[in-house]
């Protein structure tokens, strides 16, 4: 076997890897980004959990083959193709987006989530969902609104309470009749 095709096989085997491993793979146009711009995305995505590939067109085709992954996804490989790969796609989505509303030559193609071709309106009907980090956050202030408002009703309670303690004291001192003054001499 020729060098040329055993570097091939070696691509086409880590790309097989990535694409069994991931939950979801989005498609990317990058043409017309600068070096800076592409690491700064691959930086992003992997603080997401994410990874940006740039694959050759043709081996990527053959991964899609070997997959038997047949859902319309080779057309979108034409042209300055990148692949990301994550587990965690919705993630990776956010962060495709928000780099694409900074950088108008990014462009989403598709993808290839939870086994199954996705659309670019879909891809941007999912970066309108929130994180599960923000779903769980909304979550928690729900479970702790009631408990809150408990322990809110029950300070004020005390507070009254309080206060009405201080109020009767300071009314039974008031109604105490004064013991009368007497003038002390000092002797010498």
């Amino acid at each position: 076997m020729s060098t040329n095709k055993q570097k091939k096989k070696v691509v086409i085997d880590a790309t097989l890897e990535r694409f069994k491993k991931a939950s979801g793979i989005i498609i990317t146009d990058y043409q017309g980004l600068k070096v800076t711009q592409v690491n700064d995305l691959r930086r992003k995505l992997e603080k997401a959990g994410a990874s940006y590939k740039v694959i050759k067109n043709t081996l990527t085709k053959r991964v899609l083959d070997d997959l038997k992954i047949d859902a319309g996804l080779k057309p979108l490989f034409r042209g300055v193709t990148g692949l990301v790969f994550s587990n965690d796609y919705m993630a990776a989505i956010k962060v495709l987006a928000a780099f694409g509303k900074e950088n108008e030559k990014f462009k989403i193609k598709g993808g290839y989530i939870d086994s199954k071709a996705v659309t670019v309106d879909e891809i941007k009907a999912l970066s309108l969902v929130p994180s599960r980090q923000e779903l769980l956050a909304k979550f928690v202030i729900l479970l702790n609104s009631p408990i809150q408002r408990l322990v809110n009703v029950l300070d004020r309670a005390s507070k009254k309470e309080k206060e009405a303690v201080k109020e009767e004291k300071a009314e039974t001192k008031a109604a105490e009749p004064e013991a009368p003054k007497t003038e002390t001499t000092e002797i010498k």
